[in-house]
């Protein structure tokens, strides 16, 4: 529990520090805002095999140069557990559904009004919303968080971002009662649209 509230306050210090960061940068700020979709490919490293998912959602940018870039996302994800043991093997898929939440901070090296390229980094939280077993043991824990960095493009209205996403997720067997924490990698492209410019 002490951890818990641990995590919670050092969340709240990083997103008061980022948003004083940026109050005289959005003091004269550009504000877009738009929907994305994207495809991801998981890895829970030495448990899975790499699978494919899917994300939805919304994303607002406050800034110019220096941004403030929230997003709310829709994230499915799968994994296939192929673990073995001596005279034991447990083959299954975990089909998970998650409220991602990446709070990013980025940097336009290129701003134009048409075109921009930028850098974008910060923490991604994850909550999980449900999760199926095919012929599983394991179920996902509650919050996976992490952090996330990537580029981007501008064009015109539409965005192009590629992303990479590390996060420890803990994982428990519903037979045996234990817990253990592996290391999530996560690739993600997604594609959006501005609809306020």
């Amino acid at each position: 529990m002490r951890n818990a509230h641990l995590k919670f306050v050092a969340v709240a210090v990083v997103i008061a520090f980022v948003i004083n960061l940026l109050v005289v940068e959005t003091a004269q700020a550009q504000f877009s805002m738009g929907l994305k979709v994207a495809g991801n490919t998981v890895n829970y490293k030495k448990l899975t095999e790499r699978d494919f998912g899917l994300e939805a959602g919304v994303f607002l940018r406050m800034g110019s140069r220096f941004f403030f870039q929230p997003e709310a996302n829709y994230s499915f994800k799968r994994s296939t557990f192929l673990e073995q043991y001596v005279g034991y093997s447990s083959n299954g898929t975990l089909r998970q559904h998650f409220l991602s939440v990446p709070v990013l901070l980025g940097y336009h090296f290129i701003d134009n009004d048409n075109f921009k390229f930028r850098l974008t980094i910060g923490p991604r939280f994850d909550f999980k919303i449900s999760d199926n077993m095919d012929d599983s043991d394991w179920s996902a824990s509650s919050l996976q968080w992490g952090g996330q960095v990537g580029v981007g493009v501008d064009l015109w209205r539409f965005t192009l971002d590629a992303n990479y996403c590390i996060a420890a997720a803990n994982f428990r067997n519903m037979i045996e009662g234990t817990t253990q924490t592996k290391q999530m990698n996560m690739f993600i492209v997604s594609l959006g649209f501005k609809i306020v410019k």
